[in-house]
């Protein structure tokens, strides 16, 4: 009997069968013809836990499918020392639920679910245990979770920043979001909302014209060059 792959280590074997969302089997030339959904495929695997097939779905199947499935059935199997093919599932689950037309709340519910049983059982992934992308993917879930998740685990986030398990950038960019959910002036100038019109505006920024100066520690770009990709005008000269 096959089920999905949840583990973080798997066996792949030689004799592996693509499948498209019908069961029907995929010829080589068809499964190149989708190689861009390979990263939304259901991984199945054996009783040995090893990959045997491998289901092709769209983007859209993939996070249909996703919004009512957990990351993690069972707690037990989390390995604290073999994290990085979990947060990268994670991960990518997070950006693709970002990129498509309707954020799906249900997906973000239950990587956060899943996140935090991580914590809970390892503490804070590293990048020795978890890869570049695991303490990144903690972050992300994090940024998009709830006002009061942020607040409870920034200074988790702030202390992994200090090891260098996480860039300045993204504690940058999580405190003026927690600044912006107290409804104060951010400091680094990366949040930005829509008006009524539908056109982006910079969020309240205090002492603009030193904020090139605060940006710099934290790894960014100058403002202007930023606010450039929301076709947002900032002149403010910079001391």
């Amino acid at each position: 009997m096959l089920q999905q792959a949840s583990s973080n280590t798997l066996t792949v074997r030689d004799d592996v069968v693509y499948i498209d969302e019908n069961n029907n089997v995929l010829s080589n030339e068809e499964k190149e013809s989708r190689n861009e959904d390979l990263m939304y495929a259901k991984w199945l695997v054996n009783e040995q836990n090893e990959l045997v097939m491998v289901q092709l779905q769209s983007r859209e199947n993939a996070l249909k499918w996703l919004s009512d499935r957990p990351v993690i059935k069972d707690n037990s199997q989390i390995d604290c020392n073999q994290l990085d093919m979990l947060l990268e599932r994670i991960y990518r689950r997070d950006q693709e639920n970002r990129s498509s037309q309707a954020i799906l709340p249900k997906v973000d519910s239950l990587n956060l679910v899943a996140i935090e049983a991580v914590i809970d059982k390892c503490g804070m992934p590293t990048i020795e245990n978890s890869g570049e992308m695991g303490p990144s993917a903690v972050w992300l879930v994090i940024q998009h979770a709830s006002a009061d998740k942020r607040k409870k685990y920034f200074p988790m986030l702030l202390e992994a920043s200090k090891k260098g398990d996480l860039d300045r950038q993204d504690i940058a960019l999580m405190q003026d979001r927690m600044l912006m959910d107290a409804g104060k002036p951010q400091l680094y100038g990366s949040q930005v909302t829509v008006n009524e019109s539908g056109e982006y505006m910079l969020y309240d920024l205090r002492d603009p014209e030193t904020v090139d100066q605060r940006r710099a520690v934290m790894n960014l770009m100058p403002l202007k060059e930023y606010l450039h990709f929301f076709e947002i005008e900032f002149n403010v000269p910079q001391k």
